[in-house]
């Protein structure tokens, strides 16, 4: 198929490279060998490359490297414009609109938070890797579609209320009361649930009021 395709974009060209029919089957017979594997999206966008690249026809080599699909070849925005668009838009990406899904994906598996507080040195190889493997994907023919972000249980503020109707009770102000069971919204058991509880106590404690804060 490939040969066929070289025959009509190159015409007299190809036809001087393999000039009799056993130089003709022996190229075929390597040609098979080096694209095995190789998904029929990724050749056709490889052939379709030849035509604007290449004006004869290509070795191996140069259709191998055709085949490693650059985002400019898809119409995409560069890396560069790509890494960018993305540490530009980090603080508010919902709010901004994608050039492609293909960036707005590569910054979501970047992390916007990575995007937005780490160095360059450090967010753009993670932004170009993620972005190329889109580009890989979308070669391959695949369908894009953005994670949806998996939506968190409503926290249970009763315990909090009731801590707070408790410290009422002991005299203490509503904003006093309400700051000191801040620390029953973080996670339990974790550490800066603990640490958040233990600086309470200790202004309880300053505050001579004799009260226990649960953990």
């Amino acid at each position: 198929m490939i040969f066929a395709r070289f025959h009509h974009i190159y015409t007299h060209r190809f036809e001087s490279a393999y000039r009799d029919e056993t130089t003709l089957n022996q190229a075929k017979r390597e040609w098979a060998l080096s694209l095995a594997g190789l998904s029929a999206n990724l050749i056709e966008l490889a052939l379709e490359r030849c035509k604007r690249e290449h004006a004869w026809p290509p070795t191996i080599a140069e259709f191998l490297k055709l085949v490693q699909p650059s985002p400019e070849s898809l119409g995409l925005p560069s890396v560069g414009a790509a890494y960018v668009e993305a540490c530009q838009n980090a603080h508010h990406p919902a709010q901004h609109e994608w050039s492609h899904i293909c960036v707005h994906l590569a910054a979501q598996n970047t992390g916007y938070f990575m995007l937005r507080s780490d160095p360059e040195r450090l967010t753009r190889p993670a932004f170009e890797k993620e972005y190329l493997k889109l580009i890989e994907r979308l070669a391959n023919g695949e369908t894009l579609s953005l994670k949806q972000p998996i939506a968190l249980p409503e926290p249970d503020l009763q315990p909090e209320a009731e801590l707070t109707g408790q410290l009422l009770e002991h005299g203490l102000s509503e904003q006093q009361a309400t700051s000191l069971a801040y620390y029953l919204e973080k996670p339990v058991g974790s550490t800066v649930r603990e640490r958040y509880r233990r600086r309470a106590q200790a202004q309880l404690d300053d505050l001579k009021v004799d009260f226990q804060l649960p953990e």
